[in-house]
């Protein structure tokens, strides 16, 4: 059976991490919290960064932050304490937000490298993403996903946005349903059936339900034949990944500030 562990109760935002790396991080199969039928049980162990390259099993991810969403365009028109910023985070007009038409030409620009000077992104295996409409528009236009040739596209609730302190519709995800027919191309068998249950008024989530989807892509991936691949997400989440998963087992994280729209963290990882 599948299920989301969900609280009504805020968590903590992310913490940025100095930790020295360990030999190997070891992370137990989510129990109670998150679950959709976890594809490896027991103990995961894993290293991260430069320790990890050149492992024999080694995989690249490429951790990639969604481009700009209309409800980011609305909320920049105010002053970070401006109370009308957080109004419209909590604005149903931008329930499970879709890209702003700046962000779609962002993604179309990054594609092909001439977006603010960055390189084009890597060329992968595989394409991740999370079920909220923002990121798999992303994901869509910048690895070409749905073309002929291009990478195959999975979604999957383990990468959705993390909110621990309060319900944001902005958030919010659709039927798995209703995002099949807007992305055909796209694979939703990673994802709850029916309507959301992570998130909803008075509904948050728990730091340990995020620590335990988190738990669930790491084994999922360790599953899958593929080395090089794209996990395309929000910025709460991804930096969770990084500061709380990534950095304890050896990924340095000191020469980078936090997670724009569109930045990319690549991060070699290889399991024990």
């Amino acid at each position: 059976a599948t299920g989301v562990g969900a609280a009504r109760v805020g968590g903590r935002r992310c913490r940025r991490s100095g930790h020295a790396a360990p030999a190997a991080v070891a992370l137990r199969a989510a129990t109670g919290k998150f679950s959709l039928d976890a594809p490896a049980a027991g103990e995961l162990r894993f290293v991260a960064g430069t320790v990890a390259e050149g492992r024999p099993g080694a995989k690249v991810l490429h951790f990639l932050r969604h481009a700009e969403a209309e409800v980011n365009a609305a909320g920049r028109a105010f002053e970070k304490d401006d109370p009308r910023k957080k109004a419209v985070r909590l604005d149903m007009k931008y329930f499970d937000s879709r890209l702003s038409e700046k962000g779609l030409a962002a993604c179309k620009e990054l594609r092909v490298g001439t977006y603010k000077g960055r390189l084009a992104p890597p060329s992968v295996q595989l394409v991740l993403v999370s079920p909220l409409t923002r990121a798999l528009q992303t994901a869509t236009a910048v690895f070409g996903c749905g073309e002929a040739g291009q990478p195959s596209l999975i979604s999957v609730e383990a990468l959705r946005e993390f909110c621990g302190k309060a319900f944001q519709p902005c958030d919010s995800r659709r039927d798995p349903k209703e995002l099949s027919a807007d992305f055909p191309h796209a694979a939703f068998e990673n994802v709850p059936a029916g309507p959301d249950t992570l998130l909803g008024p008075e509904v948050v989530e728990s730091p340990e339900s995020a620590d335990a989807r988190i738990r669930w892509l790491l084994s999922w991936i360790r599953s899958r034949p593929e080395t090089n691949i794209a996990c395309v997400g929000h910025m709460q989440i991804l930096t969770r990944v990084l500061a709380e998963h990534m950095a304890p087992a050896g990924w340095d994280t000191s020469a980078y500030e936090p997670l724009s729209n569109l930045d990319i963290r690549s991060v070699t990882i290889a399991f024990d």
